[in-house]
């Protein structure tokens, strides 16, 4: 086993990692991988890839052979694992199943790396649909997780105790030492023996509570696990140089040393890592016969075995179909969508980094002689150039992959079938040919599972991918000048052109890798920005109206859908509909759905996969807590932005102590001869030039520009769809605000609000009050002060970081944007505070998401730092 970590089941947040220690595993990873890197080439960069591939070709038959008895004994043992787990569990199968399921699961996670997404999948879904339960599975997984272990003490300490004087003259370690640590690994072998033989007692592993399952169960679990060990280091063994002077059971300690440090590192079949541990530990007098034998082992343990589990998954699904057709190929298009854009934009990446090394290494001469003799020689030359050109776009185009994007799907078919054409024209081994050929049939089988319409020059680029990339691009090149370690380069070496001038090929080949990723980054930030949502005709602003006026989901906000500047999602019967706009790559719905109840749940997951479908992210703006439930059924994550002030009018009145400041206002006010009426509906043009006067002289008073999105603005066919609240003095008005209310009337709020340079002071304070009576009048039983930004947001150490940082704001930014003298102003009404949220998917988008609003609500950039 070279890998030695059973492939997990689902983590439950209890087990997830917190970020830190996430970010810290990720680190490990990479300071081993370059620590492997640095080790193979030190160990290496002496070597001729010319005796390598020679050493790789003088492999007798009877080596292959017997690393291939290494591999069944192995992979035999594998189901082993689950075999003992399950009659242990108390849920035994038949062996056919559970050998088919251990066998493939391990076979993919083991090559594929990424247990929950390939091995542990793969086992949770065949398991669960034979009758296992979730925790079953994860009981599963940790004993064969215990057993991996336990036998590989068990080989590694055996081999310790029988072979330590070898030790001591191969490896120069102390006989004693040897003895030592070969006695302490059967110590703890003897340990978990004594412990696992209490039968009946309960043990935990984390969160994961078990029975112990007695002694002659967990005997069994290590003879398994010593059979596994024992057949993947056969592998090896079988095809290692004849000199390096070590027996097998000397060698077993070495190979689960190897495997071990290369399962800590985290990468897939610990690549690299795994490779660096044998070449310093493993002495041999030709280095060039120890790369050559770790390049059969990886074929022959890793890549055979991943064959041949693709085939019996595919072939699994074949008897599912029968009368049951219909329904299985939904589950297997649910499978290919869930798996699909992963295992594609491995296959791809691979593929692009194979043709890479294939351009930058030397190729085989037989083949090249033989396209010598048939083709023209600047065919050779163009093909092995843009053959390196294929490789790089193909790397780019795997990020695409890994996004759904259907046109990263159409542009890798054309790219593969290149790459197929180029290999074959520049003279390459057909073998190369083959390996594209097989990844073209591959991603052909899987359109559907990329759906998304983005173009390819919106991917979004992450700092892994890029360091993917380059990586990739570094270690090809790395490869060429170490296979052309030995040639003395000249500058005519630029301009020669023969059949076997394959150095120049690969300057050429090595300088045209930057100028591509040049011009594929000067595409992109050319590109225009992503598309402005769903394309849509326009939305007749009556319909909008019969659905307010009938709504039964919604608040009073919901009237903004009359404003013109949004985008709308209908519900297919056309009396539902969300509201949203587009900036960067966030659809930002305003507030709640707005519709029929039994409506909104479906037209939210449309919402979610129209916007999934041309790469963006949704996002609510300012919904209320009841929005809560559906948007984690959504996936999505809420953060608090601040609260609004609704103040409940059936309580609301002028008596009391406690509303003696707004009674002394109040009847002010009326001194100075202010008077207040409702304009109705449709009945404001007469008004409206007065009114716009008002606006253009408050918008003057404060310095500020009209607003959008979440807050109206001063337009006569907007203005004229609202009851108009008005102040008069002396018959003249003298400020104003448009009543918003929701269907059943049980909620009214105020839009625009507005007074000019003849109101007196307090003249905002006497409409809210005389709003507030008539509203209780009528019967509303609470009304909507609007939104205390950054109000009520957690300062303290444990929150998250966004809350912290709206908290640092409030406080500290206070005397530029008063915060704190908003708030304080709508509590003098004595409201209830209601907390408002957005919402968005979880991470990076959270924080992105808010920044987008804030531009988005403030009609732009410099909106941002005006007032409104």
């Amino acid at each position: 086993m070279s890998e030695p970590t059973a492939p997990p089941v689902p983590v439950s947040p209890k087990l997830a990692l917190p970020p830190w220690k996430r970010h810290a595993a990720l680190a490990l990873v990479a300071v081993l991988f370059v620590l492997a890197i640095v080790a193979i080439h030190t160990e290496i960069r002496h070597l001729s890839v010319h005796k390598i591939y020679a050493e790789l070709r003088a492999l007798s038959l009877e080596q292959i052979l017997l690393a291939l008895a290494g591999v069944a004994i192995s992979y035999l043992a594998v189901t082993g694992y689950d075999t003992l787990a399950l009659r242990y569990a108390g849920k035994p199968l038949a062996y056919a199943r559970t050998a088919f399921a251990s066998f493939t699961s391990y076979a993919l996670s083991n090559t594929l790396g990424l247990p929950l997404l390939t091995g542990s999948a793969v086992r949770y879904r065949l398991y669960s649909s034979w009758g296992l339960t979730a925790q079953e599975i994860g009981v599963l997984a940790v004993i064969t997780g215990v057993t991996l272990y336990v036998g590989a003490l068990a080989i590694g300490g055996t081999g310790l105790l029988v072979e330590a004087p070898r030790f001591e003259t191969v490896f120069h370690i102390p006989a004693e030492l040897a003895y030592l640590l070969g006695a302490a690994c059967l110590i703890a072998v003897c340990t978990f023996l004594f412990l696992a033989g209490q039968k009946g007692r309960t043990r935990h592993i984390r969160s994961v509570g078990f029975n112990t399952p007695g002694l002659p169960v967990a005997a069994g679990q290590i003879l398994v696990s010593m059979a596994d060990w024992t057949g993947a280091s056969l592998v090896l063994f079988a095809v290692l140089p004849p000199d390096t002077g070590l027996s097998f059971l000397a060698f077993l300690p070495v190979f689960v040393a190897a495997s071990f440090i290369g399962g800590i590192s985290g990468l897939p079949g610990g690549v690299g890592v795994f490779e660096a541990v044998i070449l310093l530990m493993v002495p041999t007098q030709s280095n060039e016969a120890l790369a050559a034998s770790l390049i059969a082992y990886r074929v022959l343990y890793y890549l055979i075995p991943l064959g041949v589990a693709a085939v019996l998954l595919a072939m699994h699904q074949v008897p599912q179909a029968g009368a049951q057709l219909k329904g299985a190929a939904a589950r297997a298009q649910d499978i290919t969508e869930i798996f699909a854009p992963t295992l594609f934009s491995v296959i791809a990446f691979v593929a692009g980094a194979f043709m890479l090394i294939s351009a930058t290494t030397p190729t085989l001469a037989g083949p090249l002689e033989a396209a010598g003799r048939i083709l023209p020689l600047p065919v050779i030359e163009l093909s092995h150039f843009l053959a390196s050109i294929v490789g790089v776009l193909l790397l780019i185009v795997a990020l695409g992959l890994r996004q759904k994007l259907d046109h990263a799907w159409t542009i890798g078919i054309i790219l593969l079938v290149l790459g197929i054409g180029l290999t074959l024209l520049k003279g390459a081994d057909p073998h190369e040919a083959v390996l594209l050929a097989v990844s073209l049939g591959l991603l052909a089988t899987s359109r559907k599972a990329f759906y998304r319409k983005t173009p390819l020059s919106q991917a979004r680029l992450t700092l892994p991918w890029i360091l993917a990339i380059l990586g990739a691009i570094s270690a090809a090149v790395w490869l060429g000048f170490f296979s052309y370690e030995h040639v003395a380069y000249r500058d005519e070496l630029w301009w020669s052109f023969s059949v076997n001038g394959q150095t120049s090929r690969f300057l050429r080949a090595t300088a045209a890798l930057p100028i591509v990723l040049l011009l594929v980054s000067l595409w992109r930030w050319l590109q225009p920005a992503i598309g402005k949502g769903i394309p849509s005709a326009p939305v007749d602003p009556a319909t909008l109206k019969q659905i307010l006026a009938t709504a039964e989901f919604g608040y009073s906000d919901g009237a903004l859908a009359l404003l013109g500047d949004k985008q709308f999602l209908m519900s297919p019967s056309g009396q539902s509909f969300i509201m949203y706009g587009v900036r960067g790559r966030h659809w930002i719905a305003m507030s709640e759905p707005v519709g029929k109840r039994d409506e909104i749940v479906p037209l939210l997951w449309t919402f979610r996969e129209q916007a999934d479908l041309y790469g963006a992210d949704p996002v609510f703006y300012s919904v209320r807590k009841e929005f809560l439930p559906l948007a984690l059924d959504l996936g999505l994550t809420a953060q608090k932005i601040g609260e609004t002030a609704l103040v409940p009018l059936v309580k609301f009145s002028l008596e009391g102590p406690a509303r003696s400041g707004l009674r002394a206002s109040h009847k002010r006010a009326l001194r100075d001869g202010l008077s207040f009426d409702v304009i109705p509906q449709g009945a404001c043009d007469d008004v409206l030039p007065t009114l716009h006067t008002i606006s253009d002289e408050w918008l003057a008073i404060h310095g500020g520009a009209e607003k959008s999105f979440s807050l109206g603005r001063f337009d006569p066919g907007y203005v004229r769809n609202f009851p108009i609240a008005v102040a008069r003095l002396d018959g003249n008005i003298v400020a104003f605000a448009n009543l918003m209310s929701t269907a059943d009337g049980r909620e009214m709020a105020i839009d625009l609000m507005r007074y000019g340079h003849a109101a007196p002071k307090g003249v905002m304070d006497f409409l809210f009050i005389e709003l507030m009576l008539w509203g209780k009048e009528k019967g509303v039983q609470a009304f909507d002060l609007g939104m205390a930004p950054l109000s009520g947001l957690e300062g303290h150490r444990l929150a998250t970081l966004t809350s912290k940082l709206g908290a640092f704001v409030y406080e500290h930014a206070n005397k530029i944007y008063g915060f704190e003298g908003l708030r304080n102003y709508k509590k003098k009404f004595d409201p209830d505070w209601e907390p408002l949220y957005l919402v968005a998917p979880a991470g990076l988008s959270l924080p992105i998401a808010l920044g987008d609003v804030a531009i988005l609500t403030s009609g732009g950039l410099k909106g941002m730092f005006t007032k409104g």
